[in-house]
């Protein structure tokens, strides 16, 4: 039997384009091409699949998400990685960045060792694994969200060396670029490679430019734990935030799960930054896929509400990161944010594998991983899910 697979259907989203009446050809785990029926020849030796109705696109790429059914990356174990990547893929996701939180820092570099694990053990029963995400210590306690205050500040000399020793699986750090040692640190992390996200900062746009000077690339969850435009004395001086929507050298990513931001923001995110410079992220927590009850965040208490998809601390002073997937943050930004198909696919899969310079997932292409998602045409919701040329469900 033929090991190349040819999959039609009424129309495909590569991540770039759509094609009507396309095919998909798959040859083990790559793709081989991509085109409408008119212009690309199936061989004959290729096993058909007509998927009908359903839109082909590219599995989704979170790049950033804490955990799931129950299970937190910042736990310690490779178990726990792993069950949030089984619980992602059944949703969509198929490429995951895991991400740790503010934690003491022997429970950080523990979590950094299973998720480093955790890949070697994988089965196919997952999304995934593009690395390490670190999301803290290195943040200013005014920004701190949902991240242990007691735990938060500037990176020592040994810190940075410890953190450094993890470049080759580190894909993404998350800082306050305003920190004391933060600007050389991110030059030694931009340096190996490592995508340096600002966050949870409360830098005036100036620092944020200082920063972008030696390797600041990205801006982690806009307007979620961020300065923003303020008074010193008569002037007023634009933040985090400002730098994030209009220098062209950064990059953004917004939690589009209906709660974090209003839909006039993601709107405004929109049009600044283009689908080419904004993607969408779970942010997903512990909870996502379980449902309402209580929950420890990097040891402080959040709670999840009946009738509520997302999780806010217990005494209500922030949102303690969101419990939707990748294919919801897509579906809402579609039908509420107005925000073409085509575009939020694209935000949701070739735009975040871009960010963290991955060209092999995230796409309809000739060798890029064939992760495929057959959506229903109505709800978008993914019908079936293919990682690596093997459907999963």
């Amino acid at each position: 039997m033929s090991s190349m697979h040819a999959y039609t259907s009424e129309r495909i989203i590569t991540g770039e384009r759509i094609v009507v009446n396309g095919v998909v050809l798959v040859e083990g785990e790559r793709v081989v091409a991509v085109g409408s029926g008119h212009e690309l020849a199936i061989p004959a030796e290729a096993q058909r699949h007509d998927l009908g109705d359903a839109i082909i696109c590219p599995g989704f790429v979170d790049i950033h998400a804490h955990g799931g059914d129950g299970a937190d990356c910042t736990e310690g174990t490779p178990e726990a990685v792993l069950t949030t990547a089984r619980r992602h893929l059944r949703a969509g996701t198929t490429s995951l960045l895991p991400t740790t939180a503010t934690a003491p820092l022997e429970c950080v570099w523990r979590a950094f060792d299973a998720i480093i694990a955790a890949h070697s053990l994988q089965q196919g029963d997952g999304a995934r694994l593009l690395g390490i995400h670190a999301e803290g210590n290195w943040f200013a306690e005014s920004q701190r969200g949902a991240h242990a205050p007691e735990l938060l500040g500037p990176a020592t000399p040994e810190v940075q060396e410890r953190l450094l020793s993890y470049a080759p699986h580190l894909t993404r750090v998350t800082l306050a670029p305003e920190l004391e040692g933060a600007l050389g640190l991110i030059r030694s992390l931009a340096e190996r490679g490592v995508l340096v996200s600002g966050g949870h900062s409360d830098a005036l746009y100036a620092e944020v430019c200082r920063a972008m000077a030696v390797g600041l690339r990205h801006i982690t969850h806009l307007w979620s734990g961020m300065s923003t435009v303020r008074r010193i004395g008569p002037k007023r001086f634009s933040g985090m935030l400002e730098a994030g929507l209009v220098e062209e050298g950064l990059t953004g990513e917004i939690i589009a799960d209906g709660y974090h931001l209003p839909t006039s923001l993601m709107k405004m995110a929109y049009r600044l930054k283009g689908p080419e410079k904004l993607c969408l992220v779970s942010d997903a927590m512990q909870a996502s896929g379980l449902g309402p009850g209580e929950y420890n965040i990097g040891g402080l208490s959040a709670v999840v509400e009946a009738g509520y998809d997302v999780a806010v601390l217990v005494d209500r002073t922030a949102f303690a990161g969101s419990v939707s997937t990748m294919g919801q943050c897509l579906q809402h930004v579609v039908r509420m944010v107005g925000i073409s198909l085509l575009d939020a696919v694209r935000m949701a899969t070739v735009t975040p594998a871009r960010i963290i310079n991955r060209h092999d997932i995230g796409r309809l292409a000739p060798g890029a991983y064939a992760d495929l998602l057959a959506l229903a045409p109505d709800s978008l919701a993914p019908r079936r899910v293919m990682l690596g040329g093997r459907w999963v469900n």
